[in-house]
């Protein structure tokens, strides 16, 4: 984040609050807050028969994010961002130019703690974003995706000639609190080493681990439509039940050249399988993830480009963080194709282009099953975004 110094305002009304932490005996905390966000501006367009009245949508979309960081003392940061969009989607901070110029939409996003235990060990908790501090891909977590719970890291940089670094965590996530039954929440962990390999590539490997605990209070939800965004696309029972638990895993590998100064390549794969898949989804379990990117776009007349696979089963992954661009949820087979090209300074263009369809168009299981979200129709789906960043 840019940093900026708070205004005397500002100043006044922490004091007013009598929040006291200092640096020192001169700095305020409330001086060393770290400002930053973005802002990006949206056309996207449809082609999808069958879902609309000319099987064709246009609108315009904004993104607008925007908080801070501060450092309390030397080892704990307190953060807090405010978010566009609908609260009760948490795939998509996009609010839609309409509603003939009514108010839109700002809410609270994100507001944690983190604490450093050592230079190697921290723990963040609270509700943020888990983006950077693991290794995911679009297609299982949505990159606007802001977790709630608590996530213990563990970084190693350097260790050894050959090894860039180790990484590793532990993580808890509420998903919902219930007054009577079960509660639902999420655990999982991860661990992956960098490797150096010569001057100019790194290697990254890992493997993950992901088990939910009553799921089903979730895709209920959805269905009550207290939970929007991604449609339910997992295989249900007669009574609109979830046939499967979710304990997933996950291996990965990423590759990095930076050999060509202009064009830098990466290369990333995700393997993924549903351990809890039970009766006639265990046939529908498996997902593949592969991305490759050429370029750079943080300078201007800087250009990349970027191509996308999805392939998921029904029951491979959980549908409610999955990439809700795709519209299909876990059930989807498509492709992304990405042109980014770089303006002025924190400034780029993003064209993109989305062609998905379900990966199960029609369900044969045993008398009783079905596939949630079905939609056997091809979509594509464009957009032309300009990002600012600050």
């Amino acid at each position: 984040m840019k940093r900026m110094k708070v205004p005397s305002a500002g100043m006044l009304l922490v004091a007013l609050l009598g929040v006291g932490a200092t640096f020192g005996e001169e700095t305020q905390w409330y001086e060393k807050l770290d400002f930053g966000g973005d802002f990006r501006l949206r056309y996207e367009g449809f082609d999808h028969p069958g879902k609309y009245d000319d099987r064709e949508r246009n609108r315009f979309r904004y993104r607008l994010r925007l908080g801070f960081e501060t450092k309390v003392n030397d080892n704990l940061r307190v953060g807090v961002q405010m978010r566009s969009g609908n609260p009760n989607d948490p795939v998509s901070d996009n609010q839609t130019l309409d509603g003939g110029f009514s108010k839109k939409s700002f809410s609270l996003a994100e507001a944690y703690v983190d604490y450093a235990i050592s230079s190697e060990f921290s723990i963040i908790a609270g509700k943020f974003s888990p983006k950077k501090l693991w290794k995911v891909s679009d297609m299982q977590y949505d990159d606007d995706i802001v977790s709630e719970g608590f996530m213990a890291r563990w970084h190693r940089r350097g260790a050894g000639d050959a090894v860039a670094a180790i990484n590793a965590s532990v993580f808890g996530f509420a998903l919902e609190e219930a007054s009577s039954g079960k509660d639902a929440y999420l655990i999982g962990a991860q661990f992956r080493p960098t490797f150096r390999l010569g001057e100019t590539d790194t290697l990254s490997f890992g493997v993950g681990y992901e088990n939910y605990a009553n799921p089903q209070v979730v895709v209920d939800l959805t269905v009550e439509g207290k939970l929007s965004g991604n449609k339910v696309s997992h295989v249900l029972d007669q009574d609109g039940n979830l046939v499967s638990d979710f304990e997933i895993v996950n291996a990965f590998v990423e590759w990095r050249n930076s050999s060509s100064e202009k064009w830098p390549v990466t290369v990333s794969a995700f393997l993924y399988e549903n351990l809890g898949a039970e009766g006639a989804a265990k046939n529908q379990s498996s997902a593949v993830y592969a991305r490759v990117q050429i370029g750079k776009y943080k300078k201007p007349g800087e250009k990349a480009f970027r191509l996308t696979r999805y392939l998921a089963d029904p029951d491979a992954i959980f549908y409610a963080w999955a990439q809700s661009d795709t519209t299909r949820g876990s059930n989807v087979d498509g492709w992304r194709g990405d042109f980014r090209l770089g303006l002025r300074s924190n400034t780029h263009l993003n064209i993109t282009w989305y062609r998905t369809r379900a990966r199960v168009s029609a369900w044969n299981g045993p008398s009783g099953t079905t596939v949630g979200g079905l939609d056997s129709q091809t979509m594509n789906r464009w957009q032309l975004d300009y990002i600012l960043k600050f």
